[in-house]
């Protein structure tokens, strides 16, 4: 068991700590506390279990991991770390794809507070064998919600995935062998399953008529590399007599391994100095040679190497090749056979029309069956042991044939049909079934009685059997082109995808284009307004100070026209002026503290909460992303909001917000009077107002201006209501990014 243990002081804090920083210390002392119960625990457990701290070192590991991580103890996984370890090992994923450190799950949870559960496969740089271990990663937190140690746990998983591997393996080559008559194309197919996935070579080569061999697939990632081994073949053959090798394998039928290729074995097997040479440039490592067996005949080799990448090639992997290599050898054997009965299928056409294969003769009279010596060989008799009796000739008919092909020769003798033809299964002494087809003519007396049955019987099997491929062959073009029409259905219809996508970007683009332009208009249009309006308010109020009174009664209501006029024009400017300003004078996004930006709001609305006994309650807000001045005015506008649209009672605010991964919900809800459902997105738009100004001044921008601040912080905002007792208003933004402690 490990006996490491904590240092007195955690070094991840400080000798002189706030009250608020003991989280980490206390649970440092814990660990030591209950660290005999850790030991004894989890030195019974098949898992292996670290824990790891901020610094990403090992304070404790129990026997499973040790070894898993190829250490000899405890002890020496935590005296050489775990960044020692791993440099023993290429750390890849389940696609055989490099992964850094940083991408391990434990130094996620350190540095991002989580990580997901995922597969990971270690091989080990000097011998290339690899184990797959499941990694789960947990937080162990502090008082203060900072992640302090992270606790993993690795499962070895080697022997599911290399199952699942060899599983997908066969599968895949059980397609390819079976979906094509090519055989040394789909040989080429099935050894490219291979590379990379279990070896880094792979050829096969088939049984030769005037050779011992002959190779019709080389395999490799590096071409270069399949030049060199074609050099070394053509250069220096093997034997046609070695004792091992290709055409050793080729002639016992048995497989070859050699799991660990010394340069020893290099020296001894080389010709020459060139010859050497080759083959250590070749650099192999492991390999296997495994014949091609089937129906008791070696049709040919699959040989499998590794070099690059290290791997150690043993039983469990040659089991698996062996496997591979049974059904690419039926494969072969069946596109022989495939072959051979078109031949057959020929050379019988032939026979029945000489009528010389297969002769029967019935003697009705005599109840004397005679058989040719090929009909006896089509039976799997020997020639000559036919016993001659009718119960001899129905003796090896298929139980389930015999009665409707006794009733079929009934039928001819008693109603006197000349022609007979009947197909029916037969089984052979070594328990095959054949499919034969019988072809008869009746010979009648000179009474016109049944004299004599004559015929002549063909082993159709083979036939069946082509006209069963014929068909499936017909199925798969059928299937294949119904594949092709609809990939070129898939094409147009991604053609015309992408002519629309190229057609809504180049409208986004306009659109875009316009909306400055019209942004830009409008904060020109607003600002060049200012000045005249400014003159026109001026002397409109001058008039009204200096003249009130002295007019008469209409006079000073023109006047007092003309002055709400003037103001509610000016503010109608200065609110489209904020609202141009969003998107052309907004500042950078950046983290900023999301109660700056309240306290701001707050500031503004003094007088308004104070005149209206308003009440306001803020929970703690996170730091977010964003432009603190917008974020102020959003505030602003929605607590102003609440402010102005309240009912008889004081308004009430409260303003919260949740933090969900990068995104930060934030809630302003008030007791006011409510909006209806069907007005939840016409509030948004620009002027639109639900009441006059007459009930509730204002100009109808002031949502507009937070749907666009929202929108400009790459959030979204909503309103949920209730008439008559309060709106909830929610807006989103990014969250700002939390800092490791």
């Amino acid at each position: 068991m490990s006996t490491a243990a904590l240092p007195p002081s955690h070094p991840s804090l400080p000798e002189n700590r706030p009250a608020g920083n003991l989280g980490a210390e206390m649970l440092a002392r814990l660990f030591e506390q209950a660290r005999p119960l850790v030991d004894a625990l989890f030195a019974q457990v098949n898992d292996g279990v670290t824990v790891q701290e901020q610094d990403f070192s090992l304070c404790f590991a129990n026997p499973a991991a040790a070894r898993i991580l190829g250490a000899s103890s405890p002890e020496e996984l935590l005296r050489t770390g775990s960044g020692k370890v791993f440099e023993r090992y290429d750390v890849l994923d389940t696609a055989g794809h490099p992964l850094s450190l940083d991408q391990l799950p434990g130094r996620q949870v350190i540095t991002r507070g989580s990580a997901p559960e995922r597969v990971l496969r270690f091989r080990d740089k000097r011998t290339g064998e690899e184990v797959w271990s499941r990694v789960s990663s947990a937080p162990v937190r502090d008082t203060r919600g900072q992640v302090v140690y992270a606790i993993n746990v690795f499962r070895d998983v080697t022997e599911v995935m290399r199952t699942e591997e060899r599983l997908s393996l066969l599968a895949e080559a059980g397609e390819l062998l079976s979906a094509s008559l090519d055989l040394e194309g789909t040989l080429a197919a099935t050894a490219r399953l291979l590379v990379p996935r279990m070896a880094d070579w792979c050829a096969v080569h088939l049984a030769g008529d005037s050779t011992p061999s002959r190779q019709v697939a080389s395999i490799h990632m590096d071409p270069a590399k399949v030049e060199l081994a074609r050099q070394l073949a053509e250069l220096y053959p093997t034997a046609p007599g070695a004792r091992s090798g290709v055409n050793h394998v080729m002639r016992t039928g048995q497989p070859e391994l050699t799991s660990d290729i010394t340069d020893t074995m290099l020296v001894a097997a080389a010709r020459s100095e060139e010859h050497l040479r080759i083959l250590r440039e070749l650099g192999l490592r492991s390999l296997m040679v495994v014949p091609l067996n089937a129906r008791g005949r070696t049709l040919g080799t699959l040989s499998v190497a590794t070099a690059e990448s290290m791997r150690r090639l043993g039983p469990e992997e040659l089991r698996l090749v062996e496997e591979l290599a049974r059904r690419a050898a039926l494969a072969v054997d069946n596109a022989r056979l495939y072959t051979e009965a078109k031949r057959a299928q020929t050379r019988q056409a032939v026979a029945l029309e000489a009528g010389r294969m297969g002769a029967w003769e019935w003697d009705i009279q005599a109840q004397r069956v005679t058989w040719s010596p090929e009909l006896e060989r089509l039976h799997g008799i020997p020639e000559g042991s036919f016993g001659g009796s009718f119960e001899d000739y129905q003796s090896d008919m298929h139980p389930e044939d015999r009665e409707r092909v006794l009733t079929s020769i009934q039928r001819v003798v008693a109603e006197l049909q000349l022609e007979h033809h009947v197909q029916y299964r037969i089984v052979l002494p070594d328990g095959r079934v054949r499919q034969v087809e019988a072809h008869g003519r009746l010979t009648l007396d000179e009474q016109g009685r049944p004299s004599r049955l004559t015929g002549v019987c063909t082993d159709i099997t083979e036939r069946l059997a082509l006209e069963e491929d014929a068909r499936r062959l017909v199925r798969e073009q059928a299937a294949r082109a119904e594949a092709e029409r609809a990939r070129q259905h898939t094409a147009e219809l991604l053609a015309n995808l992408e002519k629309t996508q190229a057609e809504l970007a180049q409208r986004a683009q306009e659109l875009t284009r316009s909306n400055a332009d019209l942004e830009q208009f409008a904060y020109v249009a607003s600002h060049d307004l200012q000045e005249p309006l400014r003159m026109v308010a001026s002397y409109v109020q001058l008039l009204s100070r200096r003249y009130k009174g002295k007019l008469d009664a209409d006079a000073d209501e023109f006047i007092r026209y003309a002055v709400d006029g003037a103001t509610r024009m000016q503010a109608l400017i200065n609110d489209l002026l904020a609202y141009s300003r969003v998107g052309t004078r907004g500042k950078e996004l950046v983290t900023v503290p999301l109660e700056r930006g309240m306290e701001r709001a707050l500031s503004h609305l003094r007088l308004a909460l104070q005149e209206s006994g308003a009440e306001v309650e803020v929970e703690p807000l996170p730091s977010v992303k964003g432009d603190e001045t917008q974020l102020a005015q959003l505030l602003q506008n929605l607590m102003g909001n609440a402010v102005k649209f309240r009912g008889e009672r004081p308004p009430r605010i409260r303003v919260s917000a949740q933090r969900e991964g990068d995104t930060v919900t934030v809630a302003v809800e008030d007791n006011g009077i409510g909006i209806e459902p069907q007005y939840y997105e016409r509030i948004f738009a620009i002027f639109q107002r639900l009441h006059g100004k007459e009930e509730y001044p204002g100009t109808g921008i002031g949502l507009s201006i937070c749907k666009k601040i929202v929108e400009r912080h790459g959030g979204r905002i909503w309103v949920e209501s209730t008439p008559g007792q309060g709106s909830t208003f929610r807006f989103t933004l990014g969250a700002a990014a939390t800092t490791p402690a």
